[in-house]
């Protein structure tokens, strides 16, 4: 019989011990109750429900990428929305993936667009809902988070294309935004802190102390991992390999419980056309074996470059022989061979050069056998496999993927898209139930009639592939060894795609809109695009409509408010633009474009000490704001105060180099220091650069009065109105006095 005093003292251990458990349990939920009633903190979750037109929809939170990325990097899903209450008629396809299957560079002709195309025009008489949730920049590990919350969504079928960002996504090898790899349970014990008020102030407080932190402090792109190269064989590469893996496994769990199949995809990317962005020796090479590999690849470059396709193919071989992990090696192997016919060869080599490339901006073998095995160990249980690296692969002429379906290293373009979204409707198609399949119409839509119900103008793929000639002249592709050919091929495709501006007039490509937003009158995407072609085109007025239309489908995003306010502007509607801008900042307090606007506005009406608050509160929201800082360097130039003006543009400089703050900086220092004519040679490039930029315009105009070239000045000044009639009240001083005053009151 145990004694009655070890029984109490026992009792009193244990009280003691739940009280040490307890007691600071109680005190840590305190502070989290505390912090979530005073307002502080963000939504963790990725969908939000709001109401539309007095029905429920859920839509995006905005802020859910913040839990993964440094709050100036955070990256957010497109608009979409879809019904909380699921008709009927309707099939509901959950998209997963990063921005290739977003469809980069612009999602409104992304892969599950021309899905859902396919499926509609097969299927008439069914909702298709193709909701994409794939976002630019994230990785497995947080795609894994946005198919939990998917599964409480009546989900008909599931597709995953992911695989592109492992390595230089949120926890990826190469990452700038943390960590580099940290093995799975760290990066979901991370999260997990994350998705409560008090780790979310420990978070900020520990941002706040890395001052000096290395990493990027705005959006940069891919140009922001230059320095990040390792080699294929890094340790951090081999634990991003295993997460994937553990983020696959539990995805096609988190389904399977949700009783939602699953459609599995490989990753195709471009392997003929894209060389890779970084090599690296192998590890241990000498300084006898570097000097040796460097002699025999100079000779088989010099031979290759003659067209000796044969020769250069086997002193690249005897390089490889010394160090074969260098990826540009290997790439030249796979030009050679090919240039022989030798396909086999050159399928190895390109995939080996995309394997050891030291910056892996695209999903490489092991990636894709992970996937392919995870689609075998569950095939038996609603899970699909479509390889899409072997279809794109097998259309291609060369059977080689290359530029006939990407725009460079992993972004589909039309033809490409329109190939991945036909295997996956394959796919679709033996998943879907009788009532849907009653109603076949035999046979899929071609790729001509997918583009008419997209509205896909020659107008829109000139558009497209100036935005992708843009991106190509930026790093890391500047760093790729044939970036002056790659450059050459680009310029002939889009001049390709220009030529094609003779084959539909304006008329013609705006009937294509109206068509298809007769078949879809609810596509956002559709209204979107319809008004970015009508403002081009000079419809103003129109192009107000479908903007608003815009905003009456997803009312949630402050942008779309914003871009309406921006178009009544240059309508000379002055007032009701206001009233947009002040809607997008209700729906997002600190949302800095609206700001800016508001501030704009203010600077109109001559009310300066207002227009700087608000570039100021524009700065408070986003202290990477270009505009803000140029807005502010512009009224502070304007009343005179250059030194503040020049310390404002330096800032815009900074945080764009080599861009159009930059120039315009420059440009402003030339004028302060009388050299007029080379200043006016730097405005007129820039304003021929950027059309839209009016402040470069205005100062172009005061330099040109400032000279006597008045008629020269008034055309500027002109120009400024377009963009900003609400100005009129500041030109006349200058456009109608002459050189003598506009010289008197340039800033």
């Amino acid at each position: 019989m145990i004694p009655p005093t070890l029984v109490s003292r026992r009792r009193l251990w244990l009280m003691r011990l739940v009280a040490m458990i307890m007691v600071p349990l109680l005190a840590l939920c305190g502070v989290e109750l505390s912090l979530r009633v005073g307002g502080y903190g963000y939504d963790t979750g990725f969908f939000r429900r709001i109401q539309i037109d007095g029905h429920g929809f859920y839509v995006p939170n905005e802020e859910f990428g913040r839990r993964f990325f440094p709050p100036a990097l955070v990256r957010s899903a497109d608009p979409f929305r879809f019904a909380a209450e699921k008709a009927e008629n309707s099939y509901r396809i959950f998209l997963f993936g990063e921005s290739a299957a977003n469809g980069e560079p612009d999602s409104t002709y992304g892969v599950g667009r021309y899905l859902k195309a396919l499926l509609r025009e097969r299927y008439p008489g069914t909702d298709f809902q193709v909701v994409c949730v794939a976002m630019t920049a994230i990785d497995s590990s947080t795609i894994l988070p946005i198919a939990r919350e998917c599964a409480r969504h009546q989900g008909d079928a599931w597709i995953i294309y992911m695989g592109n960002n492992e390595m230089v996504g949120p926890f990826g090898a190469e990452t700038v935004y943390g960590p580099r790899a940290p093995r799975l349970g760290i990066i979901r014990t991370i999260l997990a802190v994350k998705s409560t008020r008090l780790g979310q102030l420990l978070d900020d407080l520990i941002r706040r102390l890395k001052i000096n932190s290395r990493g990027p402090k705005n959006w940069g792109g891919m140009q922001m991992f230059m320095n990040s190269r390792i080699r294929h064989d890094d340790p951090a590469r081999v634990r991003a390999y295993a997460n994937f893996k553990g983020n696959l496994e539990d995805f096609v769990r988190t389904a399977q419980r949700a009783g939602v199949p699953v459609i599995l995809s490989t990753v195709a990317v471009n392997l003929k056309d894209c060389a890779p962005f970084a090599s690296l020796h192998a590890a241990g090479l000498n300084a006898n074996q570097e000097s040796a590999w460097n002699k025999v690849y100079r000779e088989g470059v010099e031979l290759e470059t003659a067209g000796s396709y044969a020769e250069a193919s086997a002193r690249y071989q005897e390089a490889a022989r010394i160090d074969r992990e260098y990826a540009d090696l290997q790439f030249r192997i796979g030009t050679c061979e090919l240039g022989l016919t030798n396909l086999a060869q050159a399928w190895k080599a390109f995939e080996l050069a995309r394997d050891y490339d030291a910056l892996a901006f695209r999903a490489d073998t092991t990636i894709n056998q992970a996937i392919e095995a995870a689609a075998a160990a569950h095939g038996a249980h609603g899970v699909y496999l479509v390889d899409a690296a072997q279809v794109l692969a097998q259309l291609s002429p060369t059977r080689i993927p290359g530029l006939d379906f990407f725009y460079e290293h992993v972004h589909l373009n039309f033809a490409g898209n329109y190939r991945l979204a036909l295997s996956f409707a394959e796919q679709v198609r033996s998943l879907l139930p009788n009532p849907i399949t009653a109603r076949d119409k035999g046979g899929w839509a071609s790729a001509e009639l997918c583009d008419r119900r997209l509205a896909v103008t020659v107008w829109d793929r000139q558009r497209v592939w100036q935005m992708i000639l843009t991106r190509i002249m930026s790093p890391p592709f500047t760093g790729q060894f044939n970036h002056s050919a790659s450059l050459k091929v680009y310029g002939a495709k889009l001049d390709e795609v220009k030529s094609l501006m003779n084959t539909q007039t304006p008329e013609q490509a705006r009937q294509m809109y109206e068509q298809a937003l007769a078949l879809a009158p609810d596509d956002y995407f559709l209204h979107g695009n319809a008004e970015r072609f009508l403002e081009k085109g000079g419809y103003l007025a129109q192009a107000i409509a479908e903007a608003k239309r815009c905003c009456e489908l997803v009312p949630q995003m402050p942008g779309g408010f914003y871009y309406v306010g921006t178009l009544l502007v240059r309508d000379g509607k002055v007032d009701e633009a206001e009233r947009y801008f002040a809607r997008a900042v209700a729906i997002k307090a600190d949302y800095a474009p609206a700001q800016n606007a508001l501030g704009l506005i203010r600077a109109g009406q001559q009310k300066p000490v207002e227009a700087i608050a608000c570039f100021k509160r524009a700065l408070r929201a986003d202290p990477d704001s270009v505009d803000a800082y140029l807005n502010l360097g512009f009224f502070e130039q304007r009343q005179g105060n250059l030194d503040r003006a020049l310390a404002y543009y330096d800032e815009a400089a900074r945080l764009q180099p080599q861009g159009p703050p930059d120039y315009l900086d420059r440009a402003v220092r030339l004028a302060a220091a009388h050299r007029s004519a080379e200043a006016i040679e730097r405005f007129r490039t820039l304003v021929q650069q950027v059309p839209a930029f009016w402040q470069a315009r205005y100062l172009l105009g005061v330099e040109l009065a400032g000279m006597g070239r008045t008629s020269e000045a008034q055309a500027q000044f002109s120009e400024v109105l377009r963009y900003r009639p609400d100005f009129a009240p500041l030109l006349p001083q200058f456009a109608a006095s002459g050189g003598e005053r506009a010289q008197r009151a340039a800033p």
